[in-house]
Formats: C-alpha cells, structure tokens, sequence
C-alpha cells in the first residue's frame, strides 16, 4: 500500500455548512471505469506532490451511468452497468455527523473543506441488496491542480481517502484517492489495491449529463489596481484584404486595405465561423505563438500615460487607465488603446463603467483608421449616456460580493444623436472632429453585453482556466453635425472576452467593424490571445531529506518574457493564510537553478506547502519605467469561493530524525531454486539515502495490511532472499533508522 493505516481515522472536523434551503441535490454523470489490471499510470498510484495529472491515454471499459440523489439524512447511489437489467443502488446514510453522507457524495458543495490541508472524518452506514456494512473515513486534500482526462480538463483537488469497511465478513482497509472538480463533483477515483473485479472502483469522468455548477466571476475578481500585474498576448499574423498579404498590423497593408486573422486559424480543433467557435465547450488556442506582442497594465491616470489626459471621462478620479499597447517592445511604433473604467457598488448590483477610451492614440487618419476616442460620461457640460463594461447582479447573500454567470446581460441607453465620438489626434481640434451617435436602420444605438456560458481555455503557454464567455456588441451609427446632419460611417463590432477570475481577459477575438451578425463571420479585426505572466503551469515534489525539500516546475511553453521565478513556502497551505517564507525574503534557504529550487533550513519530520510564481519586467513604452511584475499565486478557484486566490501548491514532508526511506522496492521477482521447497525473491538495489537494508514481509491475507509479519532482515548491499516459504504472499521495503518505506502494491 502507498501509505499503512497507522494514520487512522482520528481526523479534525470542521463545522457542517448547511446546503441551501429548498434544494434537493442531483446529478447524473457518464463514467469509463478502469480495470483493475490495467497498467497504472505514475499520475493515479503516486499521485502525491503534483499539480497536474493525465489520464488522456487511460484505457477503459464499457461507460457506465451513475445517478446521485439526495434524500433526509441519505444519497443513493444508482449505477447502471453496460448490458445490466437494472442498475446497482446503494444508500449511504448518516450514522455519525449530519450532512455527512451529503459531503462524501457532493464534496464540491462545500467549498470550505476543499483547501489544501483540509481533514475530514467520515462514520456512514452503506445499505444496497448484497446487505450492509459501516464505513469509517478519512480524508485530506493532498493537492490541487488540472486533471486532463480524454473528454477534457478539470480544475481538482486531490483527496486521499482512508477507508475502513465493517460488516459481515473480514475488515478491510484501503488507501484510495478521488479528484474533486469545483463544478463537476468528483472526477475520478483511484483504488490501487482494489480487488473486487467491480468496474466502479476505479474511474474518470466521460461527461456531466444532469447537475453540473456553473462558473461565477465576483466583481472583486475583475478590477484591478494600478500596477497589480503585466499580461502578455498575441495578435496573431493575418493576410491584407484585397491582396492577401501577410501581415501582422495595419500600416503593412496597402492604403484602405485592413489586416485581418481568419477564426479557422486560432484553435485545435478549427472552426470555420465565429458561432461554430462558440459552440463549443473547450477552447484550444495553444497553437497561437507568434505574431505581433502586446501587453495590457493597468496604469494612474497621468498625462505620461495618455496624451488624452485632460479629455473627455479621462479625469473620474476614481478611474483606473487599462492600457493595451501592441508591439510594445518598440516604443517608437507602439500602438496605443487605452480606457478608463471605474467601478460603482450599487444596492441592486456592482457596475464596472467604461467612461473614455482611445483606439490608435497618436496615430493620424479618417475615423476607424487612425485615433479615435469615445467618451460615455458628462464632460464640458454635455450629459452622455453611460455605457457599462461588466455588470454583476447576483448576491448570495446580504453584503456578499456580486457576481456574473452565464445567462446575464446589461445594455446602455440608446445613443440620441450624442456627441461621443471624437476623431482627434492627441486631442487637436480638426475639421468634422465631433462625431454623433445614434440608432438607425439596423442598428440600436447601444452598447451591450453577454456572458454567453462557461468553459475551459488552454492558452499559447499551455496553462489551462476555467472561463465565463463574453460578447460586447457596439451597434450604432456615426454621424458629423450637431444635429446629426449627415451619416459618416456605422458600427456593429462583436468582442468576444474569456473571462477568469482575478487574471480577466485570457483571450480576446474582436470582429470587423462592421458584422452582419454576432456569429457568421469568419474574419476577425484584432486578436490578444494571452500567453503570461502566469506561474508555472506544473509543480512537482523530487525529493526530501531532513532538512530540505527540492521542486521541479514546467513554466509553460512560452517563457520569453519570464525573467525568474520565486518560491513561497510555509507549514499550513497558502490557501488560507499568507506564506511565511519566500526566496526573495529568505534568501539563504532558497537555491533556484533554472526550473529547479532546493530550500533548506527546515525542520524534520515537517510538512510544508509549497509553491512557485514567475517574475517579469516590463518596460512601459509610454514612460519607459520598469517595473517588476510577479504572476498570481495560481488563480484557481474553487466552487466559486470570491475570498481566497488559491495557489496550485504542492505538500511535502522532510524526513524524520533517524530517517526512513521514500523509495519503493521495484523489479520483484520470484524464482525456485535448486533446494526443493525454497523459493528465491529479488528486487532491484535502491538508491535512497535512508537505506540501510531490506525487509521481507509475509502474509496469508493480501486483502489488507494487518497480519504482515517480518521474514527476514537483510544488510543494504544484498538484493536476493532464499528461504522455506511459509505464508502466500510477500513484500520487500526499504529500511532505515526511521522505519520502513512505502510498501508498493499488493500483487505488483
């Protein structure tokens, strides 16, 4: 077994958090079992110490459905298996705790007791046809991460599950583990020493058919403060109208010509029109690793900043300039978008409000060609109608922080023919400057937005999120005159947003400027498709000694703008209070090589949470200050829980004084010998340095791990037993002066 029962079931218990009134939870999944004797992957039997797990090449059998109902104290569990009459129910009721068999059922409904850390203990009684049986648990959250499975990614946590089953016949005793989606339940399950034969033992999920969650984005999640954080981004190469050309900006085509990117190009699989890209439910834009840089800060409003300052909503006080300079990298050629937003909490609901903004600043040319800039807010006694950027109306409870999901949307007023529009560079009165907008035939004169539905994005860098997909629409008509005298150009631009919580755009798609509809075009204005500054998209344990922990981490397969990595650790999880250690602040016990980092200076027989963040300067192009930017800890958010960031951090525990051995004994074999009713074992030598020698272990009963008994004490340079057999079964662990090491699998 990966770890022996002498952990018992003697875990802390938290307060019950009671499931909301009314509500009767229900779900209904499809699920591919994997067989008992199927090779086992490193990521389901160790899968301890990682933030990413791949089951994409897992082998299973025929699906099966499951169907989860609670009831008053109880949840059955229906699972119909292929060719099956009727399907397999077993009850599990509360004999302990209230809510219990709830919790164990529905784990991703209480989202409190998924931190890093957390313990629970489990007394449940399990009632089915074959008769009846008293289940004691135990559980801890051992890792949090991305489980890919063949279907798609989960953002989980790993549980480690301790189980002991009493009934009619023997106690049995198993260490199994279960990965936990915030909005799917549990994913997979994972039970190395099952030997029941029974398809469900071991699992992955195919797909949600009934009672998956949705994802919420708070407001406290999309509006940041200046200097908060840097994001890096892709527009990505397209071909010039008319010619077909490539080109990555505007100003290489010819004069009235535009660069444009075709959607086929942008994912895997590709999809032919913006509404086919939409339908779907994943979003691969991990091929998207070239084109021309952008970068997005959030920056003071200041005349450094925008040449604009003095204009038009440019001075809310409480306003935040959001910056987006594409090739930023050449501060003479920039291209500069900026706006300014402000965010208002109201009692219905939490607005974030687009007040000003310009497109191309600095750049000459006729409206849609160079600078452009809008204006949605009382300036030089003119009132205009404001336009919101994000709206959030939905409160749990009173003075919890709003949130949007899928199915809200909010709209402006109508445009009356307002003067919102200004083409003007830097400001400078020109001739027919003041533009107006309004509705007109086919077009509403408003400024809207959608939040379209949930679903996971995989950026250039390989990170993957959970995101909500939005549209912003602009439909209006631009007039010149006070009076709107004469129509100049209109509008109808579609911006497709995926929206995380805390990072915000993770990809932007922007249509022509004028599109017959939201969905049948093909042919996009502008692409930012994001690739930083994230943390490492994997952490892995590689080793402890008594002193020291060393980690290995995969930045992500775009690295080009990370200029270093810091690394946090501390003896509680991250999750719920801050790191009490880092590399920078401790720099004495913090060796970084590359995408390695060995800490020292710790305690034995200790565990740690530990976790790894990038770091990047930037240079403003517009005030060529530096500044050094450092990635979230890891914004995963688990069950939609606004108040905590929580990192993707991995648990480890230096060995104990006396240290016992971490490696298994691998390569068992068992031969007779030439003495009749011997047997010989070997195995592998171990390179671990805890090792002084090896132990033979033997049992009648492989079922469980009591009633082991030693056979033979062996010195660390021997790697062959010869002996009388006189049970059925044998193991072989490392020794040390703490102890054995981890037993292996039974049958293996």
């Amino acid at each position: 077994m990966p770890r022996r029962w002498m952990t018992t079931l003697i875990l802390a218990a938290l307060p019950a958090i009671p499931v909301h009134a009314g509500e009767s939870p229900r779900r209904q999944v499809r699920l591919i079992p994997l067989p008992a004797v199927a090779p086992a992957s490193a990521d389901w039997v160790h899968p301890e110490g990682k933030t990413r797990w791949d089951f994409i090449a897992a082998a299973g059998g025929k699906s099966s459905v499951m169907t989860l109902e609670s009831r008053e104290g109880a949840v059955s569990r229906q699972t119909r298996l292929p060719g099956a009459p009727e399907p397999r129910e077993i009850l599990f009721q509360d004999s302990g705790e209230a809510g219990q068999a709830l919790e164990w059922l529905f784990p991703d409904r209480f989202p409190t007791r998924l931190r890093m850390g957390t313990r629970r203990s489990f007394e449940l009684e399990e009632k089915e046809k074959r008769g009846a049986a008293r289940l004691e648990i135990g559980t801890e959250i051992v890792g949090i991460g991305w489980l890919h499975l063949p279907s798609r990614p989960y953002e989980v946590v790993l549980q480690r599950c301790l189980l002991q089953r009493t009934g009619a016949g023997p106690v049995t005793r198993e260490t199994f583990y279960r990965w936990i989606s915030p909005l799917a339940g549990v994913v997979a399950e994972y039970h190395p020493d099952s030997r029941s034969g029974e398809p469900s033992d071991s699992y992955f999920l195919d797909a949600t058919l009934d009672g998956a969650a949705t994802l919420k984005i708070f407001s406290a999640q999309m509006f940041s403060l200046p200097f908060d954080g840097v994001d890096y981004g892709w527009d990505v190469p397209g071909t010039c109208t008319s010619s077909g050309t490539p080109c990555s900006l505007d100003s290489q085509c010819a004069s009235g010509q535009d660069c444009v990117k075709n959607v086929a190009t942008l994912t895997t699989p590709s999809y032919a029109t913006m509404g086919a890209l939409i339908a779907a439910d994943t979003w691969d834009f991990s091929g998207n690793n070239g084109g021309t840089e952008t970068s997005a800060t959030n920056v003071p409003v200041s005349s450094a900043e925008t040449c604009n300052f003095a204009q038009c909503g440019y001075t809310v006080p409480a306003g935040v300039l959001e910056r987006l300079d594409k090739n930023f990298a050449t501060p003479a050629s920039t291209l500069k978008t900026n706006d300014v937003v402000e965010i208002e909490v109201r009692p219905a609901d939490t607005t974030i409000w687009a007040r000003a903004g310009s497109q191309k600043e600095g750049v000459s040319g006729s409206f849609g060609q160079g600078e452009s800039r809008f204006c949605y807010t009382t300036f030089g006694g003119v009132t205009r109608t404001p336009v919101p950027l994000y709206r959030f109306p939905h409160q749990d409870v009173p003075g919890a922080d709003f949130y949007m999901q899928a199915g809200d949307s909010w709209t402006s007023g109508v445009f009356n023919c307002e003067q919102n529009i200004f083409n003007q560079l830097c400001g400078a009165s020109q001739f027919l400057d003041k533009l107006y907008s309004k509705s007109c035939s086919g077009h509403t004169g408003t400024q809207s937005g959608t939040v379209i539905k949930g679903g996971v994005v995989t950026l250039p860098s390989g990170h993957t999120f959970n995101a909500l997909l939005l549209r912003i629409t602009a439909d209006f008509c631009v007039y010149a005159g006070s009076s709107c005298l004469f129509a100049v150009d209109d509008v109808r631009t579609f911006n497709y947003l995926w929206q995380v919580p805390y990072l915000g755009t993770a990809a932007r798609l922007e249509s022509l400027q004028v599109a017959a509809d939201a969905t049948s075009f093909s042919q996009l204005a502008e692409t930012d498709i994001r690739f930083g500054l994230f943390p490492p998209r994997t952490i892995q344990v590689t080793g402890q000694t008594q002193t020291s922990i060393s980690l290995s981490w995969d930045p992500g397969l775009d690295t080009h703008r990370i200029n270093g990595y810091k690394v946090y650790w501390d003896t509680d999880s991250g999750s719920g209070s801050t790191y009490a250690f880092n590399s920078q602040a401790n720099p004495g016990q913090a060796s970084i090589v590359g995408t390695t980092a060995t800490i020292t200076g710790l305690a034995p027989g200790t565990s740690y949470y530990l976790t790894v963040t990038s770091l990047s300067n930037f240079t403003d192009p517009s005030t060529l200050a530096t500044t050094t930017y450092e990635s979230l800890l890891y914004p995963t958010q688990i069950s939609g829980d606004p108040a905590f960031v929580y990192p993707v951090e991995v648990q480890a525990t230096t060995q104990p004084s006396g240290c016992a051995p971490t490696a298994e004994a691998g390569s068992v074999t068992v031969n007779p010998t030439a003495v009749p009713g011997e047997i010989q074992i070997c195995w592998a030598p171990l390179a671990d340095p805890c090792l002084t020698g090896y132990r033979v272990l033997g049992s009648n009963d492989a079922r469980n791990d009591t009633g082991w008994g030693t056979v033979s004490d062996l010195a660390s340079g021997t790697t062959c037993w010869t002996g009388t057999p006189s049970q059925l079964y044998y193991l072989v662990v490392a020794n040390g002066a703490g102890g054995t090491g981890p037993w292996g699998h039974y049958g293996h």
